[in-house]
């Protein structure tokens, strides 16, 4: 059996740690905007405690993700801690500032998330507090951060598509920096 070189064991996780996030966003906007605070609602057949209890999973299964994405980047990592941001091309500045920042903002989004699901478990009427109120902001300005990742590795993300997910899945139309000009 063919061992998975180590760009397609980058890609599948990148894969991986994409879905778990996206849900949790999506479940994430939908207790903000969507569900009402009340605790007995039931919204799309669930109620508001199995979404909470979707959007906590489904980010520690997203964090479990990220630090092992850092676990394999680390060696990379610590080379470019070393460097100087005057030394490097733009667009790796742009890269590493983007990286540091989603990271603070990243830790900072799961504490307050901690912090807001045990004083949701401690009290016996939910209320928004503080720590939720944080958590929102801060995963809203992560969200805006994975997004400006994202674009900055937008090549990356094509030819590694190319590579590994248009072999894997017949008949799926590969994306080409030509489909976008």
């Amino acid at each position: 059996m063919k061992t998975m070189s180590r760009t397609e064991r980058n890609f599948w996780l990148d894969i991986a740690i994409f879905i778990t996030l996206l849900t949790t966003t999506i479940t994430g906007i939908f207790l903000w905007l969507v569900i009402s605070h009340d605790l007995s609602v039931v919204f799309l057949g669930f109620s508001r405690t199995a979404w909470i209890a979707a959007h906590a999973y489904s980010g520690v299964i997203g964090l479990g993700g990220i630090v092992l994405h850092i676990d394999w980047h680390w060696v990379w990592l610590k080379a470019m801690r070393g460097r100087a941001l005057k030394e490097m091309t733009p667009k790796l500045r742009a890269n590493r500032v983007v990286d540091r920042i989603m990271w603070i903002v990243f830790i900072t989004t799961n504490i307050f998330g901690a912090i807001s699901w045990i004083i949701y478990y401690l009290s016996d009427n939910y209320v928004v507090n503080g720590a939720d109120r944080l958590h929102v902001v801060s995963g809203l300005i992560w969200v805006f951060l994975a997004i400006a990742h994202l674009c900055l590795h937008w090549k990356w993300i094509l030819s590694a598509n190319r590579r590994h997910l248009s072999s894997k899945l017949p008949g799926l139309i590969p994306l080409t920096n030509d489909k976008l000009s």
